[in-house]
């Protein structure tokens, strides 16, 4: 009987499969852990690269055109929920256009105009010093964005906020009118 006991104390010493078990669950919440910090790292860097670009078709829209009134920067930013997919950008985004120009014979930058959907996106007006001549203007666009995640949520690190801005020379006048007008004393009227 006793070596009946014996054999099977060496069969049961020799048996691994439990081991593997215990193993794996002591590193499973760390590989997670590591998976889904990597998702959101990536998640956030999207989200950066989205809002880069979206600042920048701003820009590059804004100064195409010799007229604008308050209402097509309103559909510009309308359109944020197709230029920036898969990103939700109803709440999170601030979008601050305006026009600067260079007055005087040091070419002093001021701005012209201001449009802002959402929030102000705050900028030095002394940046677009040296980007034009006396009687030109460039358009400076600002972004805000709020990037919130599942993930970020779950693990407590909060909202990213991203800003970005791009500046863009008029193409075809050195002004850029808004709502008829190309100078209205540099005044933030709110787009929505």
């Amino acid at each position: 009987m006793i070596m009946r006991h014996l054999s099977l104390f060496r069969k049961f010493r020799s048996d691994r499969r439990g081991v593997a078990a215990a193993e794996f669950a002591l590193i499973a919440p760390a590989l997670i852990f590591l998976v889904m910090g990597v998702f959101e790292m990536s998640f956030r860097f999207r989200a950066t690269e989205e809002a880069t670009r979206y600042v920048h078709q701003v820009a590059d829209l804004i100064s195409r055109e010799t007229q604008l009134t308050t209402a097509t920067i309103g559909e510009v930013y309308d359109a944020s929920i197709h230029m920036m997919k898969p990103l939700e950008t109803v709440e999170n985004l601030d979008l601050d256009v305006s026009s600067i120009g260079f007055n005087g014979n040091s070419a002093t930058p001021a701005v012209l105009w201001r449009r802002v959907a959402g929030t102000s996106v705050p900028f030095d007006v002394n940046e677009a010093a040296g980007m034009g001549l006396q009687d030109e203007s460039v358009i400076r666009v600002g972004v805000r964005y709020n990037y919130q995640s599942v993930l970020s949520e779950l693990f407590g690190g909060g909202a990213m906020t991203i800003e970005k801005s791009a500046y863009a020379r008029p193409r075809v006048e050195r002004k850029v009118r808004i709502d008829g007008s190309s100078n209205d004393g540099g005044s933030i009227a709110y787009v929505n």
